[in-house]
């Protein structure tokens, strides 16, 4: 009899033990999933593969001459030179308006003042690397334009994409691959 009273206490301590234990929460709740931003348009994104390293490959899909490809490189390599300043005080003013953005005490004025700092500063990087877009252009035959422009759609063809994508909440769909160098671009199929 002894022996059942001790069976009995231990099992009513395990099973109160038991039940405050599977009471207690075994692991931290599940986190929030982070949040999934859309994509936003940025023209930037569309001038970014105007840059000195763009020579070979123009060189060689526009067929330029040795002359031309000179020119290119010059061209290129001074807009370069020309963006650091541009792009540093990009970088400046962005940051700028993010140490704004994380104030709690910032005002409404403040914000829209640090976001158009940003904006001018990202509006002269765009204005320089436009400007470089016409110098090659001036560059090249008119065969070669027609080229160029082509290219220009290749590079350019995700970037638009994203930002004509519908905002569904739903991933769009894959791009295509980019065309091998020397290749035409394909047509999308229907």
């Amino acid at each position: 009899m002894k022996r059942c009273v001790i069976v009995c206490v231990a099992v009513c301590l395990l099973a109160s033990t038991g039940t405050s234990i599977a009471q207690q929460p075994t692991a931290a709740p599940p986190s929030a999933a982070p949040m999934r931003l859309e994509p936003r348009p940025c023209a930037l994104m569309a001038l970014r593969f105007i840059r000195p390293s763009m020579v070979p490959r123009l060189t060689r899909d526009l067929g330029l001459s040795d002359e031309q490809a000179a020119k290119a490189t010059d061209v290129l390599t001074k807009a370069d030179e020309a963006m650091k300043p541009l792009v540093e005080e990009q970088r400046r003013a962005t940051a700028e308006f993010a140490r704004a953005l994380a104030k709690p005490d910032s005002s409404h004025a403040a914000l829209v003042s640090a976001f158009e700092k940003a904006m001018k500063a990202e509006t002269a990087m765009a204005s320089e690397m436009i400007k470089t877009l016409f110098a090659l252009r001036d560059l090249l035959t008119d065969q070669q334009k027609q080229q160029f422009n082509k290219l220009i759609e290749t590079q350019t063809g995700p970037w638009t994409r994203e930002i004509t994508a519908p905002a569904t909440g739903s991933q769009p769909a894959p791009a295509p691959a980019a065309p091998s160098p020397g290749t035409a671009p394909q047509e999308p199929t229907k």
